[in-house]
């Protein structure tokens, strides 16, 4: 079949509409006009927040290639104590905020994870850094 020319289809249009009431075509507008409204609010979100304002930095750690194990697990150590204390203070401060909102949570749980800190703490040795120190202060302190 051979499609038809775009003036019959225009004239075809025509026809169709010069027949229909003022209140079809408000109809077909507004029938029209929703779908357009929202594939155009899709694009414009799609738009909007997608880059970083500033350039994204990523540091690399560079090692040297002839590291023995006890370096490589001093390193892993240091970082699972760094690791530990982000997580104890972070853990802490909503433990502060739930009782101040009267919230209930697992005190078991929560005096488990402080057994385990602190005796990932002792595996910090002296002279480690300055963050580890005080905390066992700050625990003594809190009880």
């Amino acid at each position: 079949m051979i499609p038809p020319k775009p003036r019959v289809i225009w004239r075809d249009m025509l026809a169709f509409f010069s027949g229909r009431g003022r209140h079809n075509i408000f109809a077909l507008i507004a029938a029209m006009a929703m779908p357009a409204f929202f594939v155009w609010l899709f694009v414009v979100d799609g738009r909007t927040n997608i880059l970083p304002s500033e350039p994204v930095v990523i540091y690399a750690e560079i090692w040297r290639a002839d590291r023995s194990d006890e370096e490589i697990i001093e390193r892993q150590r240091e970082l699972a104590i760094a690791a530990d204390a982000r997580r104890t203070a972070r853990r802490r401060s909503f433990q502060r905020l739930a009782d101040e909102l009267g919230v209930d949570y697992d005190r078991g749980a929560a005096a488990e994870s402080d057994r385990i800190s602190r005796a990932n703490q002792r595996l910090a040795r002296t002279g480690d850094n300055a963050e580890t120190t005080p905390r066992a202060e700050t625990d003594a302190a809190e009880r």
